[in-house]
């Protein structure tokens, strides 16, 4: 480790040795969500102690999709310890990455940095979005909450304290979620963050150390009720009406996958937890519970850019009878305040559309946005004999905004699901069609960085908008799409199977004239000429499967989209027709019970047409380990290699995309 490393590290010593803190238990990793893979309920984790989102070093079996609805129970009431109780978990980081090649500074670099829509070629990974950038950063993080139990109350207060030094762009992404506070991405601009393309370390160097009161509760002593305040999240939430916004780094780890991948987990020791799956909320929250039914309010601070400010107030009721039966009702209204930002859709004031070779490029001017979500939704035992199980999901959504290109033309849009699972013994199979109507859940939402997603157009997956996110998951499908999704699981045996088939299309055309209309968005492609329009057609196939013999696992991640939109020979740039194939290999061995190694290879490409040729790939080779050194310490060692290349995409342009990179991660986490 370097000085920075060496500098972290003796700060964050003399901080623990400064603080009286009891043993905090080895965090236990979390159930595996089958359910939720097959889009009924599961319970997410818990957001206590830490005030950022906790989650399981596996991931769930697939990504949360926009109609998986979960819940989490209030904390045990019984057994609850009495008196001042402090919990302190504390971890150093050190992100170090080098790239080479003309690819490091893509043609579109100096407009990207200006704000520009037109997002770079490369550098970026393709599996993440997160860019490759040279330079070396460390960070450390301690995080503690304090816990007063009285005979009728419980009173917490959480603090943190991180350091950041280095590389500002490899710290926001490539490390641990930083604590609100500091983070770039909720808004924060503590650090001097900005988008730059640093050729050698040292370029983007910057550095902060700060302190903070991040979240405080009170809860009754039965564990019924309890209001929080400060950085939380939510306890219940269905995603197709609200799902905390996706996190933009890449939590470190010993391997790696597509971001639609089937598995159930991913190499690694059951105490080694993520610090977060999402972006915190910033506000107040209010959890009761009576017998099986639970109700949370909220209001709460979204993130944003800088000067542009974003809120929701929320309510939910969940009836959990347990074991897969489930009803719930949402409702949640958002608004926008505060100055004005460029955004890439056509309704705002100022609509702007440039031609580019992939495309009609529209922009406007938005702010003052209002969104209201409502849904309910059911699960259930729908045939017990056959061992069928049901979900139906409902919502609806209201939008405006006081800057419309066309003021009136806003109205309500709908999301709609249902499925159908059937179990027997290690299989699982379902069915699930999906209706998401172009104007559901539409609200405009940067994130904290102007920017945040550096991909480009043509990228999948990507955050749906790109630099924006929904306030709902839109992982399965994105506005103006319906569809039916196919699964088949075999899990809990030497050799498991995860098949999937999922088949989307467009539901009203988009055109420049259409896409004008208040509220109404599709999700990727460009808008066309009217009398031209044509429908769009995505279909993504899925293989995870998972070999367990004596001397390790081997697993095959395996995921192929395609895009599809036919186009008038008159307007050629309307053409896509491109495939996404990606798949990683990896091998995995537990050591020891202590010990986790693993290595694989990865490749990810882009090939087809766009408006224009592609042809770009990246090839990844990864190892890593992770060792729990003791009850209180544990270590994770990772290293990944990139060589990305193929046809620049910009006309204008003959620069090579070409470009490699090398990074290592070494994470040291403290249970104190």
């Amino acid at each position: 480790m370097n000085a920075v490393g060496l500098t972290m590290l003796a700060a964050t010593a003399f901080v623990v040795l400064a603080c009286s803190v009891t043993v905090s238990p080895v965090r236990a990793a979390e159930p595996t969500a089958e359910l939720a893979a097959f889009g009924l309920p599961s319970a997410p984790a818990s957001a206590a102690p830490s005030p950022a989102p906790s989650a399981s070093s596996a991931p769930a079996a697939s990504p949360s999709t926009a109609a998986s609805p979960s819940t989490s129970a209030l904390p045990s009431p019984s057994p609850r310890p009495l008196g001042l109780h402090v919990v302190t978990d504390a971890s150093l980081t050190f992100v170090g990455q080098h790239t080479n090649g003309p690819g490091q500074i893509g043609p579109e670099a100096p407009g990207f940095i200006g704000g520009s829509p037109l997002a770079p070629n490369t550098p970026y990974d393709l599996f993440s979005s997160a860019p490759e950038v040279s330079g070396n950063s460390g960070i450390g993080e301690l995080l503690s909450t304090a816990t007063l139990g009285t005979r009728a109350f419980d009173f917490s207060l959480g603090a943190g304290l991180e350091t950041v030094r280095g590389s500002i762009t490899n710290a926001s992404y490539w490390g641990e979620d930083l604590m609100p506070t500091i983070n770039p991405h909720l808004g924060s601009q503590a650090l001097p963050y900005a988008i730059v393309f640093p050729t050698r370390a040292g370029e983007d160097d910057g550095g902060l150390t700060r302190a903070s009161i991040l979240s405080g509760s009170v809860g009754t002593a039965d564990g019924n009720l309890r209001a929080r305040a400060g950085w939380f999240d939510l306890t219940q939430t269905d995603s197709f009406v609200f799902a905390q916004p996706a996190l933009t780094s890449v939590d470190p780890a010993i391997a790696y996958a597509p971001a639609e991948t089937l598995s159930s987990g991913s190499p690694g020791l059951d105490t080694w937890q993520p610090e977060s799956s999402a972006l915190p909320l910033q506000g107040i929250d209010v959890v009761a519970k009576r017998g099986s039914a639970t109700a949370e309010l909220t209001n709460a601070e979204l993130p944003g850019l800088p000067g542009e400010t974003a809120r929701l107030t929320m309510g939910s009721v969940v009836l959990d009878r347990s074991e897969g039966t489930r009803f719930s009702v949402q409702v949640l209204h958002a608004w926008t305040a505060g100055t004005t930002f460029v955004t890439t859709v056509p309704f705002g004031s100022d609509p702007n559309f440039v031609a580019y070779p992939q495309g009609v490029l529209p922009t406007s001017v938005l702010s003052g946005q209002e969104q209201t979500i409502a849904g309910a939704s059911g699960a259930f035992h729908a045939v017990p004999a056959l061992a069928l199980d049901g979900i139906v999901e409902v919502g609806r959504a209201w939008y405006d905004s006081a800057l419309a290109a066309r003021p009136g033309t806003a109205s309500p849009g709908g999301f709609y699901h249902a499925g159908l699972i059937q179990t027997h013994g290690r299989v699982k199979a379902s069915v699930d069609f999906y209706r998401m109507e172009p104007r559901y859940a539409t609200m405009i939402l940067p994130y904290g960085v102007p920017e945040n997603q550096w991909s480009v157009a043509f990228a999948w997956p990507g955050q749906w908008l790109k630099s924006n996110y929904q306030l709902i998951d839109n992982s399965v499908l994105g506005v103006n799409r319906q569809g039916y999704r196919l699964r088949y699981f075999v899990d809990r045996g030497p050799f498991e199977l995860h098949l999937e088939y999922t088949d989307l299309r467009q539901i009203a055309a988009e055109t420049v004239e259409s896409a004008q209309q208040t509220g109404f968005i599709d999700g990727y492609y460009l808008p066309q000429q009217p009398g031209a329009a044509t429908f769009g057609r995505q279909k993504r196939s899925a293989l995870w499967a998972a070999w367990h013999p004596a001397f390790g696992d081997l697993t095959l991640d395996i995921v192929d989209d395609t895009l599809y939109r036919p186009f008038l020979a008159a307007y050629p740039a309307d053409a896509v027709s491109y495939e996404v194939p990606q798949a990683v290999l990896t091998y995995a061995r537990h050591v020891s019970s202590n010990i986790v190694a693993s290595a694989g290879l990865g490749r990810y490409a882009l090939k087809g047409t766009f408006g224009e040729p592609l042809d770009f790939a990246e090839r990844l080779f990864f190892a890593g380990v992770e060792m729990q050194q003791s009850p209180r310490t544990a270590l994770l060692v990772s290293f990944r290699r990139t060589v990305a290349g193929g046809l620049t995409t910009y006309p204008l342009s003959a620069e090579s995309p070409d470009f490699t990179g090398s990074a290592i991660i070494v994470e040291q986490r403290l249970r104190l």
